[in-house]
């Protein structure tokens, strides 16, 4: 080959080095918009929002502005991807999630640095791009929190209003609620469920309204739901003489008696719909009332009221003939303890 045009192809090779290195060694700059949210992997047990300028309690903050950088290629292939409609699965979507065990973070109220936050997130090295800046830079994180209760059910139509003869079994359900919260769980029927429920029994599972940011928590688990036709159940008032059953572990019981300081109360009339032969069965139970206390109860410096247990025959409420009158306010129990031998108790 001719030293003259080897000495040329060199040059061109050299040239086209020198080019391709110019052009990855380049960086390009854009800005885009993303959200970041509370995971829904978070601990159930712990209440956890943001809190911005506003003051506002929420689960979702609009990033503003996310300013990357990067290999000009890298920042095309985002923007196309962006771009595209958003029903495209296709499309890439600038949303990340926040857990606050994974942050390191437990109960209380912290400042969390958004952009160091999301540097260090998956999706940032997946993309292969840095980021500079992000507006909001900060956000206050609020995490509280809750605590396991066990809780009536109640059944509500589409207004918000308790169903009559709505049976539920079981009645209770343990759930995750802010500390002080002693209403129902509640379960919402649509008119073609409550039609459904006069036939067979519909399994929905009961929730709580948190009452921040329109937060709910879901029972662990469901519940069978059965309306009874309105017109086979009659309104009775139910008082009892029996003995009020109280149910606790065998270490409670060996150490503590229980003053039910309400009893009158507790014992007076309560409505209940019923057909006649299931109410007749229920004045024969020999345990009518039921108060369960639990083992947590004996370290409070004061019980909370605890809601009554009416014991229905179990065979009467699965055919949905017996049950709480809803639209009432259910009956409390105050309950204290006081110790058998108080020299034995911690």
């Amino acid at each position: 080959m001719n030293e003259k045009i080897r000495t040329f192809l060199g040059v061109v090779f050299l040239t086209l080095l020198i080019w391709a290195w110019a052009y990855l060694s380049q960086e390009d700059k854009r800005s885009f918009t993303g959200t970041l949210s509370i995971s829904p992997a978070t601990d159930p047990g712990l209440l956890v929002t943001f809190t911005g300028k506003d003051r506002t309690p929420q689960t979702r903050i609009t990033l503003t502005s996310l300013n990357l950088k990067g290999a000009p290629s890298k920042i095309s292939d985002l923007l196309k991807r962006f771009n595209l409609p958003q029903t495209d699965p296709a499309k890439e979507r600038l949303d990340f999630l926040y857990n606050p065990l994974e942050a390191g973070q437990t109960a209380g109220t912290y400042t969390l640095d958004i952009l160091e936050y999301i540097r260090k997130n998956r999706k940032m090295q997946e993309l292969a791009l840095t980021l500079e800046s992000c507006s909001p830079e900060q956000v206050e994180v609020n995490i509280e929190p809750l605590e396991e209760k066990k809780l009536p059910v109640q059944c509500l139509d589409e207004n918000g209003l308790p169903i009559k003869g709505a049976v539920i079994e079981p009645a209770f359900v343990t759930i995750y609620v802010r500390k002080g919260y002693n209403d129902p769980a509640t379960v919402t029927f649509s008119p073609l469920q409550k039609e459904a429920a006069r036939t067979e029994p519909v399994t929905v599972t009961p929730s709580v309204a948190l009452g921040v940011a329109k937060l709910t928590r879901e029972s662990k688990e469901p519940v069978k739901v059965v309306l009874q036709s309105e017109e086979l159940l009659k309104s009775w008032f139910f008082q009892t003489t029996k003995p009020i059953g109280i149910v606790m572990s065998q270490t409670l019981q060996n150490r503590y008696r229980v003053t039910i300081q309400n009893e009158i109360e507790v014992r007076t009339s309560t409505p209940v719909l019923a057909t006649e032969e299931a109410f007749r069965a229920y004045e024969n139970v020999t345990y009518p009332l039921l108060i369960e206390i639990l083992d947590r109860d004996a370290v409070l410096p004061e019980i909370p009221p605890k809601r009554v247990i009416y014991n229905f025959p179990p065979e009467f409420v699965k055919r949905g003939e017996i049950g709480l009158d809803e639209t009432k306010i259910p009956r409390t129990a105050v309950i204290k303890l006081e110790p058998i031998n108080p020299l034995m108790v911690p």
